[in-house]
């Protein structure tokens, strides 16, 4: 569920701000799981210099903030989401996204339904996400 402010103008010039940020610097994933076979999960991960923004971020949404790699004297951050967190706030920034609208809509509909889905429609899916992403 999402942790949002009090006041309707604040949630969506957060959300808004947020789903244009994520446009820009998030990644949607369908990932297999470790143990492989039929099992597959939702990430959601933003990668920016800014730790700053990303807590921000972490704060309405939950997830995780980690340091990740020193590059050219600074340092990266990766923010990540996964499963119904990811989800949730893919849900929530759909109507405001532009770039990662289709990786998204493909990721809500992927975990909504995975209960359901065959290994073929889930492999078929990982597929679609791996070419959206190109």
């Amino acid at each position: 569920m999402i942790k949002i402010k009090s006041g309707k103008n604040t949630i969506t010039n957060d959300v808004a701000y947020i789903a244009g940020f994520f446009d820009g610097e998030g990644c949607v994933r369908i990932k297999r799981a470790n143990q492989g076979g039929n099992s597959y999960y939702i990430t959601a991960t933003i990668t920016n210099s800014n730790r700053q923004i990303l807590e921000y971020i972490m704060g309405i949404f939950g997830g995780r903030v980690r340091e990740a790699e020193k590059k050219a004297n600074k340092t990266v951050y990766h923010y990540e989401l996964t499963c119904a967190e990811a989800v949730d706030m893919l849900k929530t920034l759909l109507g405001f996204l532009r770039e990662k609208k289709k990786q998204a809509e493909l990721a809500i509909n992927f975990h909504d339904k995975k209960d359901t889905l065959s290994p073929q429609a889930k492999l078929r899916d990982y597929e679609t996400m791996c070419a959206l992403k190109r």
